[in-house]
């Protein structure tokens, strides 16, 4: 979960904000960053209101239905609003030009560590199979429409606005990131942690070189 939320943060600043900065200036990528991460904090913390928003399974084990209804969609909306952002910043950046490899990498790798954990901890509420599979399987499903939305209706607003949208993007990842990666992944204070998300930082860079 550290190397997921290290590779995050570096895709949201330095390949995303930096280039904000260079196309709409600091003012609108400032803006673009915060609306993103307000938004995003917003949602969170309605679903945290329920206290079922945590799905690594020893941060905070998942009550099961019967004795929380509703906190199965609790984990599903959850999980959607973590694919949010991903899919706005890939739909919008492959309209921009061709595909960005070090950027589809990025965002694989980051979802295993966080799927993983999210999946043992739907096992340890005593979360059926099919319900693990029908959730991920949904979740990839939406992913993909958000990207095509993102490709086919905003693509076309111009380089400028789809920038501001791609700030909007990495406001709202680094806030997934803050929220709820980086809490699961330094439970417990398991060694080493800091380390592990400055080696997730720096994969960024080694996935743009592959990318060439």
């Amino acid at each position: 979960m550290s190397l997921g939320a290290g590779l995050l943060l570096a895709l949201a600043s330095v390949s995303v904000a930096s280039k904000a900065l260079e196309v709409i200036g600091p003012g609108a990528t400032i803006a673009g960053v915060l609306a993103g991460a307000a938004t995003f904090s917003l949602a969170n913390a309605a679903l945290t209101a329920a206290r079922h928003r945590k799905r690594c399974g020893e941060c905070q084990p998942q009550p099961s239905e019967a004795d929380a209804p509703g906190s199965g969609t609790a984990i599903v909306l959850g999980t959607v609003l973590d694919a949010v952002p991903e899919g706005l910043i890939l739909g919008v950046s492959l309209r921009a030009g061709p595909p960005d490899m070090a950027l589809i990498g990025a965002l694989a790798i980051s979802n295993l560590p966080e799927a993983l954990s999210g999946t043992a901890g739907m096992r340890l509420a005593s979360r059926s199979i099919l319900y693990v599979l029908g959730l991920w399987s949904g979740v990839a499903l939406g992913t993909a429409a958000i990207t095509a939305l993102g490709f086919h209706f905003l693509g076309d607003l111009g380089h400028h606005y789809t920038t501001i949208l791609e700030a909007f993007g990495a406001g709202a990842l680094i806030a997934m990131a803050a929220e709820t990666m980086i809490p699961e992944a330094f439970h417990n204070g398991p060694r080493y942690s800091g380390l592990l998300a400055a080696v997730g930082f720096s994969m960024l860079t080694v996935l743009g070189e592959l990318a060439r």
